[in-house]
């Protein structure tokens, strides 16, 4: 029979000793986490941006049933993730506040227009669906439309546009793109009626510049000869730009007669 040595009962006799020391360290330490002062009171929620777009009752709403445990237990990633489906948020920052509270940053999206019917578009080319009447609280936004994949192409075009108008006393309103009819931009003065333009597809944004600053120039002299400001303007011929009148006199004049100078050419087309 195989007799143990002095020096193996006492490693056995270290290794039971610590083992007792971990299980009671792991006891007393699950005891001090599930006393009651660590149970959870709230969540305090700051918020970065419009702050009208977040409500008391879209947070309660997201966060009902997925606030488990208590300060050390919580799961701040579940918490994260349950936030960031209100529309309006970005991005969460989430952490705890001892002994029992947790506080949420809510980042918003900062929406730059109104995509198609009903989405908004943020800064980042978010696209997203939330109430339009909080997102233009601080001013109209511009309505843009066009193939999905090209939004922040659009929307760079848009402040191309909207740069060069309002030097010229001009507000842009909307921008289409369309691969089959090109660029249609819609334009106004602070007071007056909308203006609806088209200019052709393939140009680059300096040459539509240029063709628009030329556009707008012409437009006294398009409005004397027709006797009433124009409602639609269809640019994309090479020289010159076919006119619409405004209703009740809404006619629209053949291509000979309708195509307007715009400075390159003294007959149009």
């Amino acid at each position: 029979m195989r007799r143990w040595s002095a020096s193996t009962f006492s490693l056995f006799a270290d290794v039971f000793g610590v083992l007792f020391t971990l299980l009671i360290l792991t006891s007393a330490v699950y005891w001090f986490v599930q006393r009651p002062v660590f149970l959870l009171k709230g969540v305090d929620v700051q918020v970065e941006g419009n702050k009208d777009a977040i409500n008391v009752k879209d947070v309660a709403q997201v966060l009902d049933g997925h606030i488990h445990g208590n300060y050390f237990t919580a799961d701040l990633s579940e918490i994260a993730d349950q936030l960031k489906r209100i529309p309006w948020v970005r991005d969460v920052s989430i952490g705890r506040v001892w002994p029992n509270q947790l506080q949420a940053t809510l980042y918003l999206h900062r929406p730059i227009a109104v995509w198609g019917d009903e989405k908004l578009l943020a800064e980042d080319g978010t696209l997203f669906v939330a109430n339009q009447e909080i997102a233009e609280s601080k001013g109209a936004l511009p309505k843009i439309f066009g193939p999905v994949d090209r939004r922040m192409e659009i929307y760079k075009q848009y402040q191309a546009f909207e740069d060069t108008c309002k030097k010229l006393g001009y507000d842009v309103t909307s921008l289409t793109y369309s691969e089959y009819s090109g660029w249609t931009l819609h334009f106004k003065r602070p007071e007056g009626k909308v203006i609806k333009l088209v200019l052709k597809k393939g140009e680059n944004s300096a040459q539509m510049e240029e063709r628009l600053i030329k556009i707008i120039q012409s437009l006294p002299a398009i409005s004397a000869q027709l006797g009433v400001e124009p409602t639609e303007l269809d640019a994309r011929y090479e020289k010159g730009i076919a006119v619409l009148k405004p209703a009740p006199e809404e006619e629209s004049v053949s291509p000979e007669d309708s195509v307007q100078d715009t400075g390159d050419k003294k007959n149009g087309r």
